[in-house]
This record gives C-alpha cells, sequence and structure tokens, in this order.
C-alpha cells in the first residue's frame, strides 16, 4: 500500500483527455476571468444537498448564488459552502489529510467535479462539488 495512502492522502487525477501536458490550474489562469457564473451542485449532508445552484462570482468573490429549482437567493450562512473555481483549487493545493478525486473541464481548465473524501461518504461527512456551465461575460 502506498505510503500516501496510509497519511491518508489520496489525489487522483482524471482528466479525460489525451494531452498529457494538460495542466489545469495553467489553463484556467490563462483565462483568469475576475468575473463568471458557474452552476454548482453540493452533495453531502447538509442544507441544499442535491440542488443546483448558479453562483456569480464578481471580483473573484461570490456575488451571489441563486437555487435554480426556485429562484430563490441563498442565504449567506449557507452560500458560503459553494466554491469559487479559485477555491476549488486552494482545496486541491491545500490537502493535507483528505482524499481527492478530481476532474477538470478540458477548455478552461477548472474542477468539473472535485469529491472530498469519496471513500468516506456518507458516513463521515465527505462533500462532492459538481460544476458546470461555465460563463464568462
Amino acid at each position: 500500500m502506498p505510503s500516501t495512502f496510509r497519511m491518508g492522502v489520496l489525489v487522483l487525477f482524471l482528466f479525460g483527455c489525451k494531452d498529457q501536458g494538460f495542466d489545469p490550474f495553467a489553463r484556467w489562469r490563462s483565462y483568469d476571468p475576475p468575473d463568471y457564473t458557474i452552476d454548482q451542485v453540493r452533495m453531502c449532508f447538509c442544507q441544499l444537498a442535491g440542488q443546483t445552484v448558479r453562483i456569480s462570482v464578481r471580483a473573484d468573490t461570490i456575488a451571489s448564488v441563486v437555487n435554480l429549482s426556485d429562484g430563490s437567493e441563498v442565504p449567506n450562512q449557507i452560500a458560503r459552502w459553494f466554491l469559487t473555481v479559485d477555491s476549488m483549487f486552494g482545496v486541491i493545493r491545500n490537502t493535507s489529510r483528505d482524499s481527492l478525486v478530481i476532474t477538470f473541464n478540458e477548455i478552461y481548465g477548472y474542477p468539473e467535479m472535485l469529491d472530498i473524501n469519496p471513500q468516506l461518504h456518507p458516513v463521515d461527512g465527505g462533500v462532492l462539488y459538481r460544476t458546470s456551465n461555465l460563463r464568462i461575460p
């Protein structure tokens, strides 16, 4: 068993593309949009689990989170648990004890799936983020 697995850190990148030189963070940085909108689903034992929200990012900060099922604004105490693209890269770069499974968007490089502690679902409170539909104004 690899030592990194024994330490509880397993990072698996699933690119789904044939380009061996694909660097998702560099790809994202090449666009470096301060303003964008993404759709995100958060799977966990938490509020709004499984519901798609639209996140509007302005000046690299979440400006609003809207529940797409009813169009309502998500309250700040819940909205803070959703992630911007840069926040997802922060989780990836700074993981120390979490296991991660990640897939990246081939065009923009952002994480389309970020599964934190996938082997522990659902008992230990892992979380899965599915992000899609990036729109850059």
